[in-house]
């Protein structure tokens, strides 16, 4: 605990001291989880890529930045300012300033982008900065058609909440676990109930885009409270890095739903149904978002389980929902005519080699192929469907679906949870993407629920 305690405290005077010139240039744009889908994370080992060619879509111009920082290479750098940028912070300045952030942090040794959003009609990149002493965020704002940069700034790494208030540490132990295989065996965590057992258990699910096993957005780490939080009452859990996390810079662009998703959540099944300290007999899938519609399926093909929990599971095809989280948000008319053409175009197969917010053609295809309600119907187990009333990204539209689906199938419970959004962290106000940047900590109401609906599998 006193190392602990020593390495944050020297964190933090570092930062305090780089108040000043952690930001660059004027950047309004709010950051927020990437809509569904998001392309796989390269994580990035800096390099010399000076000869590389012009980059040609927003992750590439974020690696050009980040890699003339490293190198020194200012010229390159305010090369990719807008004009009003440009003008504010020329190259003699912003030497200046990354020399008094390297003179605190040390060098910069790598980084990888661990965020992509569209907000204000700007691509944003976060990336996370490894320096010698202490890590950054990066929060990279790009113009999408021209590839500038209207502003750059830096930021300390959000801190984690404490603890959600239900949690009782004393309650579970967690131990470090692998699952899957190799090349891609992915770091996890068991969170398993203090006493003899077996007990039930659960593995969570992600949704769309690279997460780490907590799902952490911002400050706030979802799957770390539904975990520990679960494992505070008799639940063993099983969570763990996703693969577009972990292996990202691997993967490239011909990456499968199978292969971001549904084999490792499979794998995960397996290893906590194997897990002497589990009934085999009453594991759960609980899956969120992208992984909530695709938990009937990982159920099926992990089977036999005990049921499923699809927390805000979407119902409608996957360009649907980008169009209606664009309008709500009110992104720019001729930003949403050029992803509407893109649409229409992939509807009618003629999309070729093109993309489609950064993903191809077949992956949004693929995406649309699977059948959560079709797949929810052939399970034939318990299932409980949660959504929250404050969920902009999923509706009461994509619910219906489910209702309508499901409806005559027994044992299949929906819920929706007040106040609550996509995280389940309840809010005021009309919800949208900058609210994931404020530390919470998933409804109480949902953990209760969820410990029900599980426990209550032992008399079914």
């Amino acid at each position: 605990m006193r190392v602990a305690r020593s390495r944050a405290s020297r964190r933090d005077r570092i930062l305090g001291s780089l108040a000043g010139p952690l930001i660059l240039g004027a950047c309004g744009c709010a950051t927020s989880p990437p809509s569904p889908p998001a392309e796989p994370s390269p994580a990035h080992v800096a390099s010399d890529q000076s000869t590389q060619p012009p980059p040609k879509d927003s992750d590439a111009t974020a690696e050009l930045i980040l890699t003339a920082l490293k190198d020194r290479n200012f010229a390159a750098a305010t090369a990719k300012f807008d004009p009003t940028v440009k003008a504010a912070l020329p190259q003699e300045k912003l030497a200046a300033v990354w020399d008094s952030i390297i003179a605190k942090l040390g060098t910069l040794s790598s980084w990888r982008i661990v965020q992509r959003a569209h907000a204000d009609g700007k691509d944003i990149r976060v990336a996370l900065l490894k320096f010698e002493h202490v890590e950054l965020q990066a929060v990279i704002p790009i113009s999408p058609q021209t590839q500038e940069l209207p502003g750059l700034r830096f930021k300390p790494v959000p801190q984690p909440t404490t603890a959600a208030p239900y949690v009782n540490p004393s309650a579970f132990r967690a131990e470090d676990v692998s699952v899957g295989s190799e090349p891609f065996v992915l770091k996890g965590t068991l969170a398993v109930p203090m006493g003899n057992g077996p007990f039930p258990g659960a593995v969570l699910v992600h949704g769309s885009g690279p997460s780490d096993r907590d799902e952490s957005i911002g400050a706030n780490k979802p799957f770390k409270d539904l975990a520990e939080g679960l494992a505070s009452r008799g639940i063993a859990m099983l969570r763990y890095d996703k693969r577009t996390f972990q292996y990202g810079h691997q993967l490239g662009s011909s990456i499968s739903i199978d292969d971001e998703v549904v084999l490792d959540a499979v794998a995960a099944v397996n290893l906590l149904k194997a897990r002497p300290e589990v009934d085999p007999r009453r594991v759960f899938v609980i899956g969120h978002s992208l992984g909530a519609l695709l938990a009937p399926e990982i159920a099926v093909r992990a089977a036999p389980v005990a049921g499923a929990i699809l927390l805000a599971p979407p119902g409608r095809a996957p360009w649907e929902s980008v169009l209606a989280q664009m309008r709500y948000l009110e992104t720019p008319a001729d930003q949403l005519a050029e992803v509407e053409k893109a649409i229409d175009l992939l509807k009618a197969g003629k999309l070729g080699a093109g993309t489609l917010l950064g993903a191809p053609a077949f992956y949004w295809q693929d995406w649309a192929s699977r059948d959560g309600v079709s797949m929810a119907k052939k399970l034939r187990k318990p299932i409980l469907i949660l959504r929250g009333e404050r969920d902009y990204q999923v509706t009461d539209e994509d619910l219906a679906t489910w209702k309508k689906g499901l409806s005559g199938v027994a044992k299949v419970e929906v819920v929706t949870v007040p106040g609550s959004n996509h995280l389940f962290i309840k809010g005021t106000g009309k919800p949208g993407p900058a609210e994931y940047q404020v530390p919470g900590h998933v409804d109480e109401t949902v953990i209760e629920k969820l410990t029900s609906f599980v426990s209550g599998e032992k008399s079914r």
